[in-house]
């Protein structure tokens, strides 16, 4: 057994299960006396001396120390910043464990002492002796500084859960127990072992979160509402009405991001004004201090290929400068008709330690799109306005025209640049500025099948741009004996957006609609004329500060808020959405408890609050005030096995205060009076699993039900459960991983049109055919289940099918 703790020992493992069973209630977690997880039995001197058979593939080092540990019938135990983001090149053949493990950690820069009989611990040390030392001396340890430990990197940890800290929800660096908010975190590995390429893949798979599929659009909801976008903290955001904010990035390839955190409900202290379902934060991998090269493809159904290239290392010898370099590019169909898409991404970046204590990051984006095919937020049609069924259409079908479409390219720079101070205070220092253009689109696709209605339109010179700025300052300090720790920031962000257009509807064409999209003609874009110029602006600056306080041992309080002012101006052609307005000083507050009831398992409860600025005026003249959405919650959480495991169980629920509500009356000058309301409620809970449930065997599951008071929510689903998990073989199947990834969620309607609760399952298998080689296949929906992804009742009624089963098979090498 492999124990990644600074103490020797760790717990009986045994004990820990228990708690993770009451922990996850309904999530059944029994750990026996016979499974691998339990202390090994310590073997004599003599079979430790004789040589035996190993088969410990090649990855990170830590998960192969954990197969050999089993394997061998020892115990090694080991700092998580020694082996974090270390790899080994395996183990094949017959050894005595002295000697395995020599070659286990060749290169690595550590050595295993023995620590009584069947023990070991592993240290750092120097790679040849000081000058003048003795033969057979002892060398001295070495201090090593983890990369990952200091950032949270899951990727080569082989985990599903998140070791490392996480700073999504409160800009400090807490683990998920620490912090007194639902955290989800999709790992590397999660996303690796289930090809989840694109963010809507991960996001379909990451538990509590639903996926809406309007059309083409993909649209994020956690506890009813949408959610906010940050990369590496920074706000990623589109505006006016070109372009959806979540269709810009939903497709995005995420080949260079390391994980995912998901922070569910209210986000203002790091957010200022946004949604108030979840914050999505997609942290980017770092460069490496060792070498680091892979290359992978793959090919599946519908004629979808990609590649994938994977570089990273130090760039002089003396390891203070880093790069990295990562591209993918994939190329294919989909399961509708006429859907043709192509991905191109090209990330790189940077390390440079200026001093021992300054470290500067470095790097940029290129991203390229072309979509061919695509309906925009265009559903398919079951019910007309008028009542009439129009029938089911098969899943293939597609309401846009195969000339309907855009090319997209965006570009991305980002740097950060962080100071050590003595004391263990830190400074950081974060810039990024991203440009997305579409040079010109042009759509059509069916409106209405009764009437027959066809929507037209060409846009040029689209571009959104997103520029932010923060800086930090954070460390200790001693108060009435106790150590805490506060942070001081200050952001700005602003997003811009433009783009020219013309439209048209088109009706009286004599087409069918059964035919679909393919039957639309593309008439002469090029002379219709522009009949809007769309224009977004928004800037926000923010002032913020957030501190952990030991209120006791066992009792931390966590506490902060921001002040952010707030700027808006948008013009469209609609006029629901001509606003021109500023709002300064709204205060966001944040707090919350953590309470270590055990070594293992924490109760916590936590306040927090967003605001949406809006334009609405009361029968004064007055703006009213910004939308506010508040999320209270309750629950406990707990770290077994070493932190290894992570399980969560809470309870939430969220208010939303100053709706604004039309009265029916007007102002003289035709502006519509609003009324600010409040009472929106929704509550729920959910449970949540994540990590090594025994050697080799790896799971993420959660179970959420949300329940809300506006009737409009029927098309999201009140229940939703997910589970992924993997079990890698040893023995005479060694080399082999396989795993299923399950999720279902409860009836959702649109008035006359139900999807009644459904499961859909996918499989994944990998062989590792030698320390450098290894086979993948993944089949998505294997029982090939037909469903609804999505419904909507705008009058008409309205659905998006799920994508049916399709198959991947794929290679990689790592060198």
């Amino acid at each position: 057994m492999v124990s990644q703790s600074s103490a020797p020992f760790p717990l009986h493992p045994i004990s820990q299960a228990g708690l993770a069973v009451l922990m996850a209630v309904g999530l059944v977690l029994a750990v026996s006396p016979g499974m691998a997880l339990a202390q090994p039995v310590m073997q004599t001197q003599a079979a430790a001396s004789a040589p035996r058979q190993f088969l410990v593939p090649p990855g990170p080092l830590a998960q192969a120390l954990t197969a050999f540990a089993a394997d061998a019938g020892v115990s090694v135990s080991v700092p998580p910043a020694l082996v974090q983001g270390k790899r080994t090149a395996g183990l094949q053949g017959r050894y005595t464990v002295r000697e395995a493990l020599e070659r286990l950690l060749a290169g690595s820069d550590l050595q295993a002492e023995a620590a009584g009989q069947g023990s070991y611990v592993l240290r750092a040390v120097a790679e040849v002796l000081p000058a003048g030392a003795a033969a057979g001396a002892t060398l001295a340890e070495v201090r090593v500084q983890a990369q990952a430990e200091r950032s949270g990197t899951t990727e080569d940890t082989g985990s599903y859960t998140q070791t490392g800290p996480s700073r999504t929800a409160t800009g400090l660096a807490l683990s998920l127990r620490e912090t007194p908010q639902s955290v989800s975190v999709m790992t590397r590995q999660r996303m690796d072992d289930f090809k989840l390429e694109t963010l809507t893949d991960v996001m379909e798979q990451t538990p509590g979160l639903f996926v809406d599929h309007q059309g083409d659009a993909n649209n994020f909801f956690v506890r009813g509402e949408n959610v906010n976008l940050q990369v590496d903290g920074m706000r990623q955001m589109a505006g006016g009405w070109a372009v959806d904010t979540h269709k810009q990035y939903s497709m995005d390839d995420m080949v260079e991001i390391d994980r995912i955190e998901v922070l569910k409900g209210s986000s203002g202290l790091m957010n200022g004004d946004g949604k108030y379902g979840a914050t999505v934060n997609m942290v980017r991998k770092r460069p490496t201090h060792e070498f680091k090269a892979s290359v992978g493809a793959s090919a599946g159904s519908w004629g979808n290929y990609r590649t994938d290239v994977d570089l990273g290392g130090p760039l002089n010898a003396s390891g203070t400068v880093r790069g990295r370099i990562v591209a993918a590019a994939a190329d294919g169909k989909d399961f509708r008709d006429n859907v043709k898409r192509k991905n191109q991404t090209l990330f790189g970046t940077l390390d440079v330690d200026l001093t021992s204590d300054t470290l500067l990051n470095v790097g940029f984006i290129y991203r390229h799109r072309e979509y061919y095919g695509a309906g925009d937020t265009a559903m398919i049609q079951a019910y007309a306005a008028n009542g009439q069924y129009l029938g089911l259409g098969p899943r293939s079908f597609n309401v846009a025209a195969p000339w309907s479409g855009y090319e997209q390219d965006a570009h991305t720079l980002f740097a950060n640049l962080e100071h050590r101070f003595g004391g263990g205070w830190t400074a950081k220092l974060r810039a990024s500025e991203e440009q997305t253009k579409n040079p010109y689109a042009e759509s059509g696709y069916w409106w209405t099948a009764v009437p027959e209605a066809i929507d037209v339109s060409w846009t040029r010179d689209y571009t959104n741009r997103n520029r932010g700025l923060a800086l930090e300052l954070q460390g200790p300090f001693q108060l009435f004996g106790r150590r805490h720790e506060v942070m001081f920031g200050a952001d700005f962000a602003r997003t811009r957006s433009d783009a020219h257009s013309g439209s048209d509807r088109l009706s009286n064409l004599g087409l069918d609609y059964a035919n679909g999209g393919g039957a639309i003609a593309r008439p002469d874009l090029d002379s219709y004329p522009e009949d809007n110029h769309s224009h977004f602006s928004s800037k926000r600056s923010s002032f913020y500060a957030t501190g952990r306080f030991s209120l006791a041992d066992p009792l931390k309080l966590i506490t902060g808020a921001r002040i952010t002012n707030y700027q808006q101006y948008d013009l469209t052609p609609y006029a629901w959405s001509n606003n021109d307005y500023k709002k300064n000083g709204v205060i966001t507050p944040y707090a919350g408890l953590v309470l270590d009831m055990h070594e293992n398992v924490s109760l916590y409860g936590s306040y927090a609050s967003i605001f949406k600025p809006q334009s609405a005026i009361d029968a004064q003249g007055r703006m009213l005030d910004p939308e506010e959405g508040q999320t209270y919650e309750v629950g406990a959480k707990g770290e077994f096995f070493d932190k290894r495991l992570n399980a969560s169980i809470a309870h939430f629920w969220m208010k939303t205060d100053n709706v604004a509500e039309l009265t029916g009356d007007q102002m003289p000058d035709g502006t519509s009076i609003y009324r600010s309301v409040s009472g929106v409620s929704r509550h729920g809970y959910e449970l949540e699993l994540s990590g090594e449930l025994a050697r080799g065997w790896q799971a993420q599951g959660g179970y959420v039900m949300n329940s809300s008071s506006l009737s409009s929510a029927s098309y999201l689903p009140k229940n939703q459960f997910k589970l992924g998990t993997t079990y890698q073989f040893g023995g005479a199947l060694g080399g082999l991983t396989a795993g299923v990834s399950t999720r279902w969620q409860s009836k959702t309607s649109a008035r006359a049109l139900e999807q009644p609760a459904f499961w859909v399952v996918d499989l994944m298998a990998r062989y590792r055919v030698n320390q450098y080689l290894s086979l993948s296949l993944n089949v998505r929906n294997a029982f090939d289940k037909s469903y609804f992804a999505s419904m909507r009742d705008a009058g008409r009624i309205q659905y998006t099918w799920g994508a049916p089963r399709s198959v991947n098979v794929g290679m990689r090498y790592d060198f």
